[in-house]
């Protein structure tokens, strides 16, 4: 399909979606009553928060396909984003206050889903590198991140730093098996689908709903590859009636396309917010805890999302004048 630079309004709105899931999901984890998140529609719920990641990295596979579909771009500069955001996952785990502790070393080593984006789009720039076979080797590496993911929950080499992208033994809360295969998946999709709502956006629905109800018939129930397949499919929906209803909305979702735009930004803000600014001598973590009722979880979600916004807002506005 021809490609184009042009970005894609519908991906920012996608984007900027997750960005409101990402935060209400940790607010809920974190502060909701320890007693309700052992309910039954709690779990239910948690099933929908799960979706918040796999669509992340598809996201960012298909806008590195997009970006580069029609002719390939230099990989230093998006090797040196990558790094920053490789850099910033193992900074935000770092103890700080506690550096000499036996554990700093375990702790600073965990693996999170920043780690993994980053690992995923290298692995993307190093397929660019093989021309009109990139999807192929694409195809390659998702065989393989999805396929060996119970293989890999065995894997061990002795080295921390190693073993923590393995698999969640170690402590890390992502792996790259099978996480960074949704990224490549989205890498993929931009071969069938360009983003515009016609019939390719009817075969990758189609394609998603397949995949995300087709457990009952699944030769591997409750296994790796239905996880991975599952989750998938629903991220394939959603993606479709996000791009055919981006146009319809684009006039009340402004805000959302800035939270898709400085995702990065709001993602470490919320995040700083909820575990590292002292309010007033300890973090809202454990200021409040998980001690509270649906309503004001969902109010401390709405301030998080608004005041990690208002930074973003800023940032953006920051790169504007320095442009």
């Amino acid at each position: 399909m021809p490609g184009s630079s042009k970005r894609l309004l519908w991906l920012d709105l996608f984007r900027g979606l997750a960005v409101l899931g990402m935060v209400w999901t940790h607010s809920a984890n974190t502060f909701l009553d320890a007693g309700l998140q052992k309910t039954a529609w709690y779990r239910e719920m948690s099933y929908y928060h799960g979706l918040i990641a796999p669509a992340f990295f598809w996201i960012a596979g298909y806008v590195r396909a997009h970006i580069t579909a029609g002719s390939p771009k230099p990989p230093l500069p998006a090797l040196k984003r990558l790094l920053m955001v490789l850099l910033i996952g193992y900074l935000m785990y770092v103890p700080w206050n506690d550096l000499f502790h036996a554990q700093a070393w375990r702790a600073a080593c965990t693996v999170n889903v920043l780690h993994c984006l980053a690992i995923s789009g290298m692995l993307m720039l190093l397929a660019e590198r093989f021309g009109r076979w990139r999807q192929m080797v694409v195809a390659l590496f998702l065989l393989f991140f999805v396929g060996l993911q119970t293989s890999a929950e065995h894997w061990h080499t002795g080295l921390l730093l190693i073993d923590q992208y393995f698999n969640r033994n170690q402590g890390s809360l992502f792996a790259l098996f099978p996480w960074v295969g949704f990224g490549l998946a989205g890498f993929l999709t931009r071969s069938l689908w360009s983003g515009t709502p016609d019939r390719h956006a009817a075969v990758v629905f189609t394609l998603g709903a397949l995949l995300a109800f087709a457990q009952p018939w699944s030769p591997w129930p409750g296994g790796a590859p239905e996880f991975f397949l599952e989750r998938l499919g629903w991220v394939l929906m959603a993606a479709v009636l996000v791009a055919c209803a981006a146009e319809r909305v684009s006039s009340v979702t402004g805000w959302l396309r800035l939270a898709g735009r400085e995702s990065l930004t709001l993602y470490v803000v919320h995040l700083l917010f909820i575990h590292a600014v002292p309010l007033p001598r300890q973090s809202l973590q454990f200021l409040i805890g998980p001690t509270q009722q649906m309503p004001a979880v969902f109010a401390i979600f709405i301030v998080l999302f608004l005041l990690s916004l208002a930074v973003g807002w800023g940032n953006e506005r920051r790169k504007h004048k320095q442009a």
